[in-house]
């Protein structure tokens, strides 16, 4: 079925104001102090930024996203429907994990993530896909939101609240999401500028462990001597050999210098940055914490990650999705599970269902414990007719007593 997506379009002909170089905010081209221009495309080329947007975006991916009908003041989930089969599947082509992946990723760089509606040709929503946030334009006009978006061929198209969902990250205007990328942008051009600089050192300053001197006239002897050094001294099992040389030889000992040694220190540091920056324990990153790393240290670890990291990203998620009426009509809304990010080991899981199903202060049942431990339903007894009465024992009779 042949999908129109956007309800109205300008004309079928290439914009103007296209996205250049000229048309970009100019603190995405401007350089850092550091000298290295960050841009969306570069940041993730930076090892510490691609493994922490990595983090977030994968563990937004795996999260299940169930829809849920309010009836008074309990909540049924929905096990069917419009909405639930668009999150089953959004398109043809794209997974549910895989939308919302890339839905976080472009929040993390962007600041904005872009959710189109496809409709089919009885105007429904049939298909969901992410827009390109670096393509959209967002306008304030009359009090409603405008969007204008410029496809891969250079046509412009007139979007509206009803063309898709917007959902923004830490706003100063209520129009569009702050983006990490260009709010950190001198933090991330350090750990890039440092990256290089340690590229450039291993290239261009190899150093040998030491420097063996010889005196005058032994130009033509100094290949047999370093191969007769290397082979008595070279190698484990040569470790600690005592060297004998005779005649005018000189050793100097080549170390590491103060500035590279400190190097490795600023690295780890623009490494803790980088995880301050994107709200992560700089363990995920392998950043050093000063603690040693024990089990009740990775699950404060987790527990941080999951209601610092998470969930503010999560809830911006969720609110606007629930804010599309056609999606979400009044009392159907959505909401992620996190409960298998908190799934400690089976002695700790044990002892939550153990308290979970207390008859007295318990808040589960069997079947909802079940399910969080994807076990099938108990089955229940066969329908059968009613068991027999028991018939009452007979009542004991009593004997008179005879005396003699």
């Amino acid at each position: 079925m042949a999908l129109s997506f956007w309800t109205r379009k300008l004309a079928r002909t290439p914009e103007d104001r296209m996205l250049t170089a000229a048309s970009l905010p100019p603190g995405m081209l401007r350089p850092t102090a550091s000298g290295v221009r960050v841009t969306a495309a570069s940041a993730l080329q930076i090892a510490d930024v691609f493994a922490a947007v990595r983090i977030l975006a994968e563990a937004v991916a795996t999260l299940p996203l169930h829809v849920y009908r309010r009836r008074g003041d309990e909540r049924a989930r929905q096990a069917g429907g419009p909405l639930v089969e668009l999150l089953r599947r959004p398109s043809p082509a794209q997974t549910t994990s895989g939308l919302l992946g890339t839905l976080m990723l472009h929040l993390l760089v962007h600041g904005d993530a872009y959710l189109g509606l496809y409709r089919g040709g009885d105007g429904g929503v049939e298909q969901l896909a992410c827009l390109a946030p670096e393509r959209m334009r967002v306008e304030l006009r009359g009090g409603r939101l405008a969007y204008r978006y410029t496809d891969a061929d250079g046509h412009a198209l007139e979007l509206g609240a009803a063309d898709l969902i917007h959902v923004r990250a830490l706003s100063l205007d209520g129009l569009t999401g702050l983006s990490i990328v260009e709010q950190a942008r001198e933090a991330l051009g350090l750990s890039a500028a440092l990256t290089e600089f340690a590229a450039a050192s291993m290239a261009n300053d190899a150093r040998p462990s030491g420097i063996l001197s010889l005196g005058q006239g032994a130009e033509a002897k100094l290949q047999a001597i370093a191969d007769a050094w290397r082979k008595r001294h070279a190698g484990s099992p040569n470790a600690g050999r005592l060297a004998v040389v005779s005649g005018d030889v000189g050793y100097t000992a080549v170390g590491v210098g103060a500035a590279e040694a400190q190097l490795i220190e600023q690295r780890q540091a623009a490494t803790a940055e980088i995880a301050r920056v994107f709200r992560i324990p700089a363990s995920l990153l392998g950043a050093p914490t000063g603690d040693s790393m024990t089990y009740g240290n990775r699950e404060a670890d987790a527990a941080y990650f999951v209601t610092h990291s998470l969930r503010p990203w999560l809830v911006a998620i969720e609110e606007a999705l629930n804010g599309c009426d056609e999606l979400c009509p009044p009392g159907t809304f959505c909401e992620f599970s996190v409960e298998g990010l908190l799934r400690g080991d089976s002695a700790a899981r044990s002892a939550f269902y153990a308290a979970a199903l207390n008859p007295q202060t318990g808040w589960m049942s069997r079947a909802e414990v079940r399910r969080l431990e994807n076990l099938p339903a108990e089955p229940t007894a066969p329908a059968g007719p009613p068991p027999a009465p028991v018939a009452a024992a007979p009542a004991p009779i009593e004997q008179e007593t005879v005396r003699a």
